[in-house]
């Protein structure tokens, strides 16, 4: 792993000053990674976390990673927390990259991802220095960052031009469903208790208590609240382990209005990344509007769960009827009377199940 602080320092200046030039030439070097994790992104970490640490509890000015009152609680976190972060952003990036056409290469992708950051880095330092108003210059920096991803990434994996935002969105979402995968998903849809057959219907936490979300923030905070109330639901099997026919169209009703919601936004995400690509330079408001339409993505990448939830259903009881459905499917209906019975229906509903 290298370290040169003059060479940090001129990627850093040329990353906010010149950018382009900077990206190019750092590229054409084709870096492994090593190399940039050396010269870039532990440079860029370590700065970031322990200066905005640092000015924030001594000016009171904004602090991002916020951990409690333990100074050394709130480095270390900060610290994890962003090498995790941008670990994961390359990883998806990459491998995203491969599936529209693209380059499947982690090195280059924690370079774009340590490049891109350099914006925000500097911005949560010198948030760390203002006081009452520090977070929105966190804000922009993270908007500015945001667009330097979107137009470095093409030079790094060599996204097609016509791929280029869905590839960016797609990531975009990817990350946070992952990121709240690890925060609450676990524990999703298991456990025992409740009753029979519901209908989905859950007197638990349901539409009623989940947030409308605002703008990205709050549908990540509306998502997050879903899956928090779905992680809360119960069913029990019926011992005979029989699916009712009640339970089946429940289930493919919910699977249709997914599809529905997914297709129709499907059609405005081809007209947006038509009009992106008929531009030569995308300016920042026109990546802030894919970011602001990231809330919509998050939430059709969610859609099942979202119309159980909001319509009072129960989660453990739609994916108990989905496995259920899965394993007559498999076994054909032998092995048992309920697999038997559960085939029965599966075969009566085929055609609207394997849509």
């Amino acid at each position: 792993m290298e370290f040169d602080l003059k060479e940090t320092l001129k990627l850093v200046r040329g990353g906010l000053l010149d950018h382009r030039a900077t990206w190019q030439e750092y590229f054409d070097q084709d870096p492994h990674w090593q190399k940039t994790v050396g010269l870039l992104t532990a440079p860029i970490i370590v700065t970031n976390v322990i200066l905005s640490l640092v000015f924030a509890r001594m000016l009171g000015g904004f602090y991002s990673y916020g951990y409690g009152s333990n100074i050394f609680v709130a480095l270390i976190l900060g610290l994890i927390s962003s090498a995790i972060g941008i670990a994961l952003a390359s990883f998806v990036l990459a491998f995203l990259a491969g599936k529209f056409q693209g380059i499947n290469s982690f090195p280059r992708a924690l370079a774009a991802v340590s490049l891109a950051a350099i914006p925000g880095a500097v911005a949560g330092i010198v948030a760390a220095l203002i006081p009452g108003v520090g977070f929105l210059l966190v804000f922009a920096g993270g908007i500015l960052s945001l667009v330097f991803l979107y137009k470095i990434l093409p030079l790094a994996l060599g996204i097609p031009e016509e791929k280029r935002t869905v590839h960016f969105i797609v990531s975009l979402v990817s990350l946070f469903v992952l990121n709240a995968v690890v925060a609450t998903v676990l524990g999703v849809g298991g456990g025992a208790g409740g009753g029979a057959a519901s209908s989905y219907r859950s007197s638990d936490k349901n539409s009623d208590s989940v947030a409308a979300g605002s703008g990205v923030f709050g549908e990540i905070m509306r998502q997050s609240q879903l899956i928090e109330a779905a992680g809360e639901d119960d069913y029990a099997p019926p011992d005979d382990e029989k699916l009712s026919e009640e339970q089946v169209q429940a289930y493919l009703k919910v699977k249709q209005k997914t599809r529905a919601a997914q297709e129709q936004y499907a059609e405005k995400l081809q007209a947006l990344e038509k009009e992106m690509d008929n531009k030569e330079n995308p300016t920042a408001a026109d990546i802030s509007r894919v970011y602001s339409g990231v809330g919509g993505a998050m939430s059709m990448g969610n859609a099942e769960l979202e119309i159980v939830k909001t319509g009072g259903g129960n989660w453990a009881e739609h994916q108990w009827v989905m496995t259920s459905l899965r394993n007559a499917m498999l076994q054909q209906g032998d092995g048992s009377e309920a697999l038997a019975h559960n085939y029965a229906l599966y075969e009566k509903y085929r055609e609207q199940l394997e849509k």
